[in-house]
């Protein structure tokens, strides 16, 4: 029923997916969608997301959706059968799934009679914290596994994860890492760096534990009270905002600017110095890359991929939960000027070999060509 495709071929993919949250999942599948309509595919979104820019709207195929959560949603039983039908009458021949976006990624792969090939991207990471938290995070990890490894190719964006599919029994043929990729052209150093004697420290993300904005807040407020000529941006939204009084705090030091359009946050990061996510769950994530590839050295904590992929060189590793580490990294950023400057162009060095979308999309070419095949 499904014909088998070249690497090269341009085909009709169906990806499966949230398109309208402000987190990492949303905008890499955004950026997967773009890229390979502007590399001649053709591409269809099934959804629960209201709002849908990066694909045609005559090519968006909602459902209804229950969210339970910025990470998950409950779907209504009958995704399987409308992606089924549709893919039949559109002549979808492949059919990507987000991990980590809805209920329908779990029982998608028990109606394959009826489906194009699968390729699944998991998207959950590690997690660093007390040991109910670790727990819970833990079993919904397993379970996502368990999802997963029913796919016909499955795409990592950490290269940790594959030891752990090898141990659940996935062969190691099915998994494909395919870390984040950046828009290097629109996230870039400014033409000139800004001199106004602060020190501009910026967050981006969750206003959530799990991105340690709490930590960061406590951190920050402590440094500040030492280095008064510091300020702090947060972009995002979240749980946590009720710890930022009225947008603002500090006399003014703190600045909380909601959730904005992605393609504004480049401007804001090109205004600040140093970025900083104390994160318990996770690993070198999309914000992190996307704050390198402006230039900015990285206050972020060593857990995952960080330890491997974040050279000393290229910023500042922390312990997770640890208010007073974070203190000395920022304050060896703000009073090392040269040092500061130097890490931010080897974080953009590193962007640009590493981490362009370009060799992603190519990367995950191949991947719908092994589904297929």
């Amino acid at each position: 029923m499904w014909r088998d495709r070249r690497e090269k071929d341009c085909m009709r993919v169906g990806m499966v997916s949230k398109f309208h949250a402000a987190d990492g999942l949303c905008v890499r599948a955004s950026y997967v969608a773009r890229g390979l309509m502007d590399r001649g595919h053709e591409v269809y979104a099934f959804t629960q997301s209201p709002d849908v820019q990066v694909i045609p709207p005559e090519r968006v195929h909602r459902f209804r959706a229950v969210q339970l959560n910025p990470h998950f949603s409950l779907d209504v039983p009958s995704v399987p059968r409308l992606i089924a039908e549709r893919s039949q009458e559109l002549g979808i021949e492949i059919i990507h799934v987000q991990m980590n976006s809805g209920s329908t990624e779990a029982i998608l792969p028990f109606f394959k009679n009826h489906l194009p090939p699968l390729v699944v991207t998991f998207h959950l990471a590690y997690a660093a914290g007390p040991a109910l938290y670790r727990t819970v995070f833990r079993i919904a990890w397993d379970l996502s596994i368990y999802a997963a490894k029913h796919y016909d190719q499955i795409v990592l964006v950490d290269p940790s994860q594959k030891r752990y599919f090898i141990r659940y029994g996935v062969p190691s043929e099915r998994l494909t890492v395919i870390r984040n990729g950046v828009d290097t052209q629109l996230f870039r150093p400014p033409k000139k760096q800004p001199d106004d004697g602060i020190v501009d420290f910026v967050f981006v993300g969750r206003l959530s534990l799990d991105k340690g904005v709490d930590v960061l807040l406590d951190a920050f407020r402590k440094y500040h009270h030492e280095n008064p000529n510091t300020r702090l941006t947060l972009v995002g939204d979240g749980i946590l905002k009720w710890m930022i009084e009225n947008g603002n705090d500090n006399n003014g030091s703190i600045h909380w600017l909601g959730t904005i359009p992605h393609d504004q946050v480049p401007a804001i990061l090109q205004k600040s110095d140093v970025f900083v996510i104390p994160q318990n769950i996770g690993g070198l994530g999309l914000s992190v890359l996307e704050a390198m590839s402006c230039g900015l050295p990285v206050i972020t904590t060593a857990i995952g991929e960080t330890t491997r992929l974040l050279g000393d060189n290229e910023g500042v590793l922390v312990q997770p939960n640890d208010v007073d580490a974070v203190v000395d990294a920022m304050r060896f950023l703000a009073e090392n000027d040269s040092t500061r400057l130097r890490m931010g162009e080897r974080c953009r060095q590193k962007v640009e070999r590493h981490y362009s979308w370009n060799v992603q999309l190519e990367l995950l070419e191949g991947v719908y060509a092994r589904a297929c095949s």
